[in-house]
């Protein structure tokens, strides 16, 4: 899509939305209005923040996204990271991957699909009895792991080993005390990251959310954005994440998928990507859903194209878009 990224100073923030050095001046402005009211429903255990996309009314709302101007000293920055020297992790160097939260919904399909890539595969689980009965242990190349991320730092590292590289997949799937967003969602993908720099890992992969930026981009009054954060204040923790990975060190991608779909790629749509802060799950957009097959497709990908390091990826999907090779996901981003 040909939307131009918002800036934001440096540095950029921890997990989840990994921010970049962009050389780019958005100015969009228009009135912020709203005609419905949002209306509160339950998320069950199994459904993540992202699912409760669907809860939202769509077409109420038409917003814009405010001036940005990029001061003196973004722009200095900006021309400096230009002009440094960056090697991405070469994909050939990454043979064994640690995958958190491995028996979650989008988990398993990361492990599979990185198995149909032909790289091992640490599988972090929290109860490795139930996640050898879920089927998450497909072969001899992927070893069960426990790991807990609302643990220390230290059990996480042991459980990556000799891991080259991080896809974190967790996600709190609610049901229980609000706070577990925070613990999971924030603290938890922290943790991981703080595994990952002892370990010294070459590639975190981080999957976070449409519209964790969302007070920033000029979506505060965006449905989708009220409303997910209801839930513990969900986008406004894994943004937390975000800016924590991306001022880490470690090489990054953030991947924010809209919602979250069980269903294939046949049934929901071809995979759109788009530069951080330009997919809000408007009506006006392209799409709002994904589904989870696409989203493991990409976080596996994320691996393999060097185009991809050091930056933020947000995906839905489409029937109306035409299916694309994987060498052109992460370009123009």
């Amino acid at each position: 899509m040909a939307q131009a990224s918002l800036l934001s100073p440096l540095p950029a923030y921890a997990p989840i939305e990994a921010f970049g050095v962009v050389a780019r001046q958005t100015a969009s402005k228009r009135n912020h209005t709203i005609s419905k009211a949002i209306r509160c429903t339950k998320v069950s255990s199994d459904e993540s923040h992202a699912e409760a996309w669907d809860k939202v009314a769509p077409g109420s709302v038409d917003l814009g996204r405010r001036d940005v101007f990029l001061s003196t000293a973004t722009l200095t920055a900006a021309l400096l990271f230009s002009n440094a020297s960056f090697n991405p992790a070469a994909a050939a160097d990454i043979k064994t991957v640690f995958v958190a939260g491995a028996s979650g919904s989008t988990g398993k399909k990361v492990v599979r699909e990185l198995r149909e890539r032909g790289f091992a595969v640490r599988a972090g689980v929290r109860d490795v009895s139930k996640a050898k009965a879920g089927g998450v242990q497909l072969d001899d190349k992927v070893e069960l792991v426990e790991a807990d991320v609302t643990q220390g730092a230290d059990s996480l590292a042991a459980a990556m080993g000799n891991a080259d590289a991080v896809i974190s997949a967790i996600g709190y799937g609610g049901g229980g005390d609000a706070s577990g967003y925070k613990a999971v969602d924030n603290e938890g993908n922290k943790k991981l990251v703080d595994a990952a720099l002892k370990r010294k890992v070459s590639k975190f992969v981080l999957m976070s959310s449409l519209l964790t930026n969302g007070k920033e981009a000029g979506q505060s009054l965006n449905p989708g954005y009220i409303f997910l954060n209801l839930f513990g204040n969900v986008l406004n923790e894994k943004l937390e994440s975000e800016k924590y990975l991306r001022s880490s060190g470690l090489e990054w991608t953030i991947v924010r998928p809209g919602g979250l779909k069980k269903d294939p790629p046949s049934e929901v749509g071809n995979l759109i990507t788009s530069r951080e802060d330009t997919l809000f799950g408007l009506p006006t957009q392209p799409g709002k859903d994904i589904s989870r097959d696409t989203v493991a497709a990409v976080l596996v990908e994320a691996l393999r194209q060097p185009g991809a390091s050091n930056k933020v990826v947000e995906v839905v999907a489409s029937k109306k878009e035409p299916e694309r090779p994987a060498a052109e996901w992460f370009k123009d981003l």
